[in-house]
């Protein structure tokens, strides 16, 4: 007898759960082999994937401050791995771009990455890779429409995280 969708369901949920904590993992043993912590390897993955932006952008993609931004990025020149450059469209203003010393120190440490998830998403044939696409996407949207309910929530005052929670 097939699963029923229920258990189905409760079965891609764990499956995400999992995948999520794999890429978890990934992100930390990526960020030690660089040398950076994980909000460093965030800033990197927006600049590398989304191209130069400002400091000001990233520090709101990042919910960072000016200050911490400007030491974040401070880190990443001294590391090699960014450098401030001229926006073209604004004379006054600094986009944060990806070096050449990123590219070339990500490539090995990616490669397996890269070649194994080509490998796997060969198997499929077009229809069913636009459908795990529009369930990525879809997931990728529910994921932003949480984060934004538990920025809403806030916080738990210092005084109700010393209280024992209803059981």
């Amino acid at each position: 007898m097939p699963p029923d969708r229920a258990s189905l369901t409760a079965a891609v949920g764990a499956a995400l759960a999992d995948l999520q904590a794999a890429y978890d993992d990934r992100d930390r043993a990526l960020a030690e082999a660089l040398g950076i912590n994980r909000t460093d390897l965030r800033c990197l993955d927006l600049i590398v994937r989304g191209g130069p932006q400002t400091a000001t952008e990233l520090g709101a993609r990042l919910h960072l401050t000016r200050g911490s931004m400007t030491t974040l990025i401070d880190r990443l020149e001294l590391a090699g791995y960014v450098e401030r450059q001229d926006d073209p469209h604004h004379g006054r203003r600094k986009l944060v771009t990806p070096t050449e010393t990123l590219f070339e120190a990500l490539r090995p440490l990616l490669k397996a990455a890269v070649d194994n998830g080509h490998a796997r998403l060969a198997k499929y044939k077009v229809a069913e890779l636009q459908l795990i696409f529009d369930f990525l996407r879809d997931t990728l949207s529910g994921q932003s429409a949480v984060v934004e309910a538990i920025r809403a929530v806030g916080l738990r005052s210092p005084e109700s995280q010393a209280a024992p929670l209803p059981r």
